[in-house]
């Protein structure tokens, strides 16, 4: 038996009232409505730079991260530059500006206060007709997705803060993880000393040298680009079997003072879009927390795959694993997963990075079988 209204709007309220996470928030007002509405499909567009891009879906049995409506253009594009609701009911023209064909569709604005922040899309309709009363509840949903999305908003920036109020009580763990990689640093400039005649064993330190200090960069930028609370990139052509073998020597260097098996498999001749530096500091990163995982004797692949218009690359381990307790915080600054090394904010500004690219990035992993982390990145950038 289809529910009342009333009871929709308590369990919209119960949603809202019960977490601060926004996917999972957005995703069971989605459900709810979809239910409610009876529609295929249900998405909320959020407006980035000069483009609509998902937010989040029920429905869309199709990628979607990477599709993008420019503002102005469609009918959701238009919606989220006039502020006016648009429905069409029974088209006689099939639309596919959201990648699927459709003959009903409604889209509501999404405000936070006065600014317009995206859209919410419905279509397939049953019997392809919204009525008065449906575009009346699509306008609750939409405030209630808004709310939803300056609640979360607000929740981080206030978690940033707070955050950054920590940072004198790390202090002693950044100057103690900096001031182990300088000193391997040092140790190889006093093997340059004696060694300086011997060309090929110089090149070999001046390598173990610029990698522990790509360690320690990366580390320093961690720190900046968690307090700026930002993430700016600078996209370029990136070769990508130019940028595996980077990943690969600054590895190979990484692994001397370990038994670990690397294993790396990648198509070749594949070009695409992205800041370098900072997805070198992803991979990089998520390798150095392989080789603590496994310790001696261990296994690490790298492989990456071509999906349609994206790249996937897989990163995994046969070490410890992660507990499923913690597995759904090791994206949390400052949380560590029990490691006596580090900061806590690796995975953090890994993620950040991946989610700047327009890419996505999870985890799985079994206690003391395997860790694994998939990031999927458009090749478009």
């Amino acid at each position: 038996m289809k529910k009342d209204l009333l009871d929709i709007l308590v369990e919209i309220s119960e949603k809202m009232a019960s977490t601060l996470k926004e996917d999972e928030l957005l995703n069971d007002i989605l459900e709810i409505a979809q239910e409610y509405l009876s529609v295929k499909r249900i998405s909320i567009m959020i407006i980035n730079g000069d483009h609509l891009v998902i937010k989040a879906a029920v429905g869309l049995h199709l990628d979607y991260k990477s599709l993008k409506v420019p503002l102005g253009n469609g009918i959701s594009g238009k919606v989220a530059t006039t502020g006016e609701p648009i429905v069409i009911n029974k088209g006689s023209s099939t639309n596919w500006e959201l990648g699927y064909d459709t003959k009903s569709y409604m889209s509501v604005p999404l405000r936070i206060k006065d600014k317009l922040i995206g859209v919410l899309n419905l279509t397939d309709k049953e019997d392809d007709y919204f009525s008065d009363d449906d575009i009346k509840i699509a306008k609750y949903i939409a405030s209630q997705c808004a709310i939803s999305i300056e609640k979360a908003q607000i929740y981080e920036s206030i978690r940033r803060s707070e955050n950054l109020q920590l940072i004198g009580k790390f202090t002693s763990t950044i100057i103690h993880d900096i001031k182990n990689l300088l000193n391997i640093v040092q140790n190889y400039v006093e093997l340059l000393e004696i060694a300086s005649e011997d060309k090929s064993d110089f090149k070999e330190y001046v390598d173990n040298i610029y990698t522990e200090l790509k360690l320690i960069h990366g580390l320093v930028m961690d720190i900046l680009d968690f307090s700026k609370n930002q993430i700016t990139l600078k996209t370029t052509k990136i070769e990508l079997d130019d940028f595996m073998e980077y990943i690969i020597k600054h590895t190979s260097i990484m692994l001397k003072p370990y038994n670990i098996d690397f294993y790396v498999n990648y198509p070749p001749g594949i070009i695409f879009y992205g800041d370098k530096d900072k997805l070198f500091r992803v991979l990089f990163n998520l390798i150095n927390n392989a080789v603590d995982a496994v310790g001696e004797n261990g296994k690490i692949k790298l492989k990456v795959l071509q999906e349609n218009n994206h790249l996937l690359f897989i990163i995994e381990d046969n070490g410890k694993g992660i507990p499923a307790e913690m597995v759904d915080r090791i994206f949390d600054p400052f949380y560590t997963a029990g490691k006596e090394k580090g900061t806590g904010l690796g995975l953090a500004v890994v993620k950040d990075i991946v989610n700047a690219h327009n890419g996505t990035i999870a985890v799985e992993s079994k206690v003391g079988e395997y860790t694994k982390f998939l990031i999927r990145l458009p090749i478009s950038g």
